[in-house]
Formats: structure tokens, C-alpha cells, sequence
């Protein structure tokens, strides 16, 4: 895209609070305060550590129009950290959208990942066909069950389940959870301030640990609030969930199945291979929530598919030297990208010995992909051979190597607690 010369962009400074306070507000709470916002979101002020905001400024006015900030951030991966770069707060005041503002800070952003050899980009859409049509991925599908609290199995673990103490649990429950986090593809490695973030008090929230003999072994986050419609149904909707063992796992479904006398409904967000559906009394929306007809005679709603965080790989080769894959007998590729912002590249990749190797070394095999798709793939969120069939990807050469690459890039799909 094409320079705005009526806009500088540059980093933020102290001076600029009142208006990214203001630009946010106008973008994503209208109905709250300035003092509200400025409360919530910086009572540390701008400068918070891992996270750099930017504004653009209209030079005529000398006042700021757009805002955004780049987060500095540890995503787990195949037991791996992956340095990554967060975008958050992508924000555009209403006299100024549709003057491509928003792209100007997301391509400043990927230009910025770019000079860092950042693998990976990172972000919560507003729209994703917006993002999409600049390189960035669906990686991030949840699921969500609106159950009724009675339909949960009451585990005589839920005995081992006590609220949260700062003082006595912090430490422990911190540890369990950048362990747990390595074991698991996306969940992000916290900094401090992200942790503090999660447990903090807020007005109907609270944090339950799963102890055995004083020693925390899990944790799970709870919102309590009234869903919609109707208003007088009380629910208990789960934010976060942590059971490194199936004893902590049927711990917290069984206290929250002990909520049953004052809580209707339970909603539990969680990844697509969770076992949680089949362990209910009934599988099916809970029925003091508004009935929605079903379009399939006698089958019933249960869950909702999700579509959450978008990723899109950045510094190609760096990502490709992180990934782990699976062993099996070595091939190469030569992928052809194209890339909307960084510009079309060719890369050829060895498959060897559970590591890619970059090489200058082309292969006889090629695919032409975009750095959409190829992001998918990467993830583990699509395959090859699905994406060929649809016409998103072409090869030349030897085409049953996308078997082989499936089974390389074969993992399971992302999934995060965070939101930003």
C-alpha cells in the first residue's frame, strides 16, 4: 500500500494517553467512560513491559486518529517457544475510517515482525475477512458448551477443589501452568503482567484450585453472569481450565456440577478434542435457555464452533527451523508464496530427521501457495491435500509428496486461554 502523507506514524509517548484512551473507547466501549477505560486498561500507564504502542497522527491537527499495539509474546508449539509478535488495540477514530488507517498500522506492524525475523504474527480479528486479504490465518477454532449444571457428572473429586489464595497459591499455580503451557500448541508462555491479568479481582470472577495434601495440582477461572435471554438465568462460564491430570479434570467438572442448586447453566470453552461432551447426562443445550429449532428432526444443539485468533507466519524460514515434524523418510519441497505485504518468495525446505532444513538446493516438486494457506498447514489446522482439492494450492511434480507433508505438519490445532 501506498505511503499516507497526511498521517505519521510513529511510537507513543506519555502525552498521548488521553487520546489512545479516547480512540479506544470510541472503538470498542462507547458506552463506557474515558476514566473507566484509562482505569481498566492502563492503570500502569503506557509503558508496560513486552508491549509498544503506536499512533498515527493527522499532521494537520496534530491530533491522533488511529492506535495500535505490538505485544511481545511466547507462544508454546510442539513443546517449543516461539517468539512471536501480538497485535492488540487495533483502534480508528470514526471521522477517520475508510482511509485505510487500519492497514497502515497492520503492515507496520508485519514490516516491524519482518525486520525482527519474527516467525509468526499473532491477533483477535474484528473481521477476519479484513486481515485475511492481508495474509493472515483461521488457526484459532474453540468450541463452546451451554449446558445445565445438572447434566454434569459429580466426581468425588470436586472434594479437592478450594478458592484461590494469592498468598498461599500463586506461586504454585503460575508453575502449573507454564509447564501445562509447553505441552500444549498455542497457549502462550506468560509474562507477569499477562498471569496478573488472569487473576486479578474482577466483579464476578473467581479462581478455584484443585490441592491435594496443600499442593495446588490445577486450576479453573470462572465468570459468574446472567446469559441472554432470558435475564434470570444464572451461569458459571468458564474462562480457563488447567488439569495436567484426569483427577483435576473431573475435579472441576465435578464442583462445577456442584453448583447445581444456584447456578442453571455451565459454559465451557474449550479445544475441539475435549472429551467434555461426552460425559454429560444429556447431550444438549441446556433447556432453560431459549429452545432454537433444530434442523435435523429429533437432533439437538449442543455446541457452537468458535472462530477465534488468526496467525500468519512472517520470517518463513525461521518458523520452518523451529517446527518440529514427524520422523518418517525424508523429502523435499520448494514452496512458491504469495505474500499481499512482504512480497512473493520461493523457499525450498528439506524434510529430514524431524527438523526442516531451509536450502538454496531447489527441489523437484513445487507448490504455489499463499501465505494464508500456508499458515493453516503449519498450524496444523488444515491439510495439504484438502486444500488441493479445493483449488487453494497447485503442485508440480511429484503430487502424493502432500501426503508425505501432511503427515509432517500432522499435529493438533492451536488453542489459547489469552485474549488481547
Amino acid at each position: 500500500m501506498p505511503p499516507l502523507p497526511e498521517f505519521t506514524l510513529r511510537p507513543a509517548e506519555e502525552g498521548d494517553l488521553p487520546q489512545i484512551v479516547n480512540l479506544d473507547r470510541l472503538s470498542f466501549a462507547p458506552l463506557s467512560t474515558n476514566a473507566e477505560i484509562e482505569r481498566e486498561w492502563y492503570g500502569r500507564g503506557l509503558d508496560l513491559p513486552n508491549r509498544s504502542l503506536f499512533v498515527a497522527i493527522h499532521n494537520a491537527t496534530g491530533l491522533a486518529v488511529s492506535s495500535y499495539a505490538q505485544l511481545s509474546l511466547n507462544l508454546c508449539f510442539e513443546g517449543k517457544i516461539m517468539p512471536a509478535m501480538g497485535l492488540s488495540a487495533v483502534a480508528v477514530a470514526p471521522h477517520a475510517r475508510g482511509q485505510k488507517l487500519a492497514r497502515l498500522m497492520v503492515e507496520h506492524a508485519l514490516k516491524d515482525s519482518q525486520a525482527q525475523q519474527l516467525p509468526l504474527t499473532m491477533l483477535y480479528p474484528f473481521q477476519h475477512g479484513f486481515y485475511r486479504k492481508l495474509g493472515w490465518a483461521w488457526v484459532g477454532r474453540s468450541h463452546q458448551y451451554r449446558v445445565a449444571a445438572r447434566h454434569l457428572p459429580r466426581y468425588a473429586e470436586r472434594l479437592h477443589i478450594v478458592p484461590y489464595d494469592p498468598f498461599q497459591h500463586e506461586p504454585m499455580l503460575e508453575a502449573i501452568y507454564q509447564r501445562e503451557a509447553l505441552k500444549h500448541n498455542g497457549w502462550l508462555k506468560r509474562w507477569d503482567w499477562q498471569w496478573q491479568s488472569r487473576v486479578k479481582p474482577v466483579t464476578g470472577r473467581e479462581v478455584y484450585c484443585y490441592t491435594d495434601a496443600g499442593e495446588v495440582k490445577g486450576h479453573v477461572i470462572v465468570q459468574f453472569a446472567r446469559l441472554e435471554p432470558p435475564q434470570n438465568v444464572l451461569a458459571a462460564i468458564v474462562q480457563e481450565w488447567v488439569a495436567p491430570t484426569p483427577a483435576v479434570y473431573r475435579g472441576i467438572l465435578g464442583f462445577l456440577a456442584s453448583l447445581r442448586d444456584q447456578v442453571s447453566t455451565i459454559v465451557w470453552n474449550t479445544h475441539t478434542d475435549d472429551p467434555f461432551p461426552h460425559l454429560l447426562q444429556e447431550q444438549q443445550r441446556d433447556p432453560s435457555l431459549t429452545i432454537i429449532p433444530s434442523e435435523f428432526g429429533w437432533s439437538k444443539h449442543l455446541g457452537t464452533i468458535n472462530a477465534g485468533f488468526m496467525w500468519r507466519l512472517v520470517d518463513v524460514e525461521a518458523a520452518f527451523r523451529l517446527r518440529p515434524i514427524a520422523v518418517q523418510p525424508s523429502f523435499a519441497l520448494t514452496f512458491q508464496i504469495t505474500d499481499p505485504v512482504l512480497g512473493d518468495r520461493t523457499i525450498t525446505t528439506e524434510f529430514i530427521d524431524g527438523i526442516m532444513q531451509p536450502t538454496a538446493q531447489a527441489a523437484s516438486t513445487v507448490i504455489s501457495i499463499s501465505i494464508e494457506h500456508l499458515t493453516e498447514l503449519f498450524a496444523g489446522f488444515r491439510r495439504s491435500r484438502d486444500l488441493a482439492w479445493i483449488g487453494a494450492i497447485t503442485v508440480e511434480g511429484d503430487a502424493e509428496l502432500l501426503s508425505a507433508l501432511d503427515r509432517a505438519w500432522a499435529i493438533s490445532p492451536p488453542f489459547c486461554w489469552d485474549f488481547f
